[in-house]
């Protein structure tokens, strides 16, 4: 709602102020015009898992991953009332006012983000995403980081980039969904980068590539969805769970997904992406053997579709059980490949990399 829209709607209070007071709220209201993040998903080279906690508490967890052009938004409006609407536009749910409690457990992402930062003045806040949902890119923890962005400056409380994302990873992990913060660095940094996780210390290292090796690497890139929805806080805590047990098999694999990462690194800073896709089937590999419900029926059906067109190596983005996988394949093949995913109603989508992280801006 823009700003012409918001003095339309309090039109019919305006004779119960004061002249003096409607030039107050008038003034306010222009001071503070509308707000908007955005920030990019991502995908998951290598790695994904090992920032988890409790791993990343016990060892080093090492990820390699790219941010991505399929953003999520957010947009606040500010209120002349106290009263604060949530609307999430593509999930197609509405919340008037939202009871900014002050206990998050139970309460969606949004919800509880609000309830951590109280804002004291009313607002219409607006959610929106370009990537399907539950579709592995990370979706949850770029709109934390939007919101946690989004809020901060409404507030004009100052946060860095790290305070961003350690609001946002602790308000999801508080409200009951266990994760690490992968997702929101990428949402916040954007390019390609290794992250090293040492308990809740994050690293980042840019894995720079010049213009002419990112786009080779761009169009050697296929991002599918396989049309399954997956809730990843059920797999996560699966994993954790037999983690914690002391499942052996969890432990190593958690051990081999590290190590991919590090000749992932190795990879991205040689610029020789020739082994490329054997990395990420290895980490497909060692994925699967964290639980069974990482892989489904439908991610093998499409793994197969790939092999049989020349792709040389793919894996499940995200925890797995569903959402989207990303596949390198031979210039020369890649035609064939999205024809085949498409003749079973996979839906091939378009992606390029993004490297400018969080954006928060005003139109004014």
């Amino acid at each position: 709602m823009m700003r012409s829209a918001l003095l339309h709607k309090t039109q019919n209070d305006w004779q119960q102020i004061s002249s003096a007071g409607q030039e107050r709220a008038i003034a306010s209201l222009l001071h503070r015009a509308p707000l908007y993040a955005r920030a990019p998903t991502r995908i998951d080279f290598a790695g994904g898992w090992t920032d988890l906690i409790p791993f990343a508490m016990e060892n080093e967890g090492v990820v390699v991953n790219a941010a991505i052009d399929l953003h999520v938004y957010a947009s606040l409006t500010p209120a002349l009332d106290a009263c604060v609407s949530l609307h999430a536009v593509d999930l197609k749910e509405f919340f008037y006012p939202v009871d900014v409690s002050a206990c998050l457990h139970g309460l969606n992402l949004p919800q509880a983000i609000l309830s951590r930062f109280r804002p004291n003045k009313g607002c219409h806040l607006a959610t929106w995403s370009e990537v399907p949902k539950g579709s592995g890119l990370g979706a949850s923890g770029t709109l934390g980081v939007g919101l946690v962005g989004l809020l901060s400056t409404f507030v004009e409380k100052t946060l860095t980039l790290s305070q961003i994302v350690d609001i946002a990873a602790g308000v999801e992990q508080e409200t009951g969904i266990p994760c690490g913060k992968q997702d929101h660095y990428a949402g916040v940094l954007g390019g390609i980068n290794l992250l090293r996780c040492n308990s809740e210390f994050v690293k980042s290292t840019p894995l720079g590539l010049t213009e002419d090796v990112l786009e080779e690497l761009q169009e050697s890139l296929l991002l599918v969805y396989t049309g399954e929805s997956h809730f990843s806080g059920c797999i996560l805590q699966n994993v954790i769970d037999t983690y914690k047990a002391g499942n052996r098999k969890t432990h190593e694999a958690l051990k081999a997904l590290r190590r991919i990462a590090d000749e992932m690194k190795q990879i991205f800073e040689t610029a020789n992406f020739s082994h490329l896709g054997q990395l990420l089937d290895e980490n497909w590999h060692f994925q699967k053997q964290l639980h069974p419900s990482v892989n489904t029926e439908r991610i093998d059906e499409l793994v197969d579709i790939a092999k049989k067109n020349d792709c040389t190596g793919g894996k499940a983005c995200g925890a797995g059980g569903g959402g989207c996988l990303v596949f390198h394949c031979n210039p020369d093949c890649i035609d064939a490949a999205k024809r085949g995913f498409r003749e079973v109603g996979a839906q091939v989508i378009p992606f390029r990399f993004d490297f400018e992280g969080l954006r928060i801006w005003s139109p004014e």
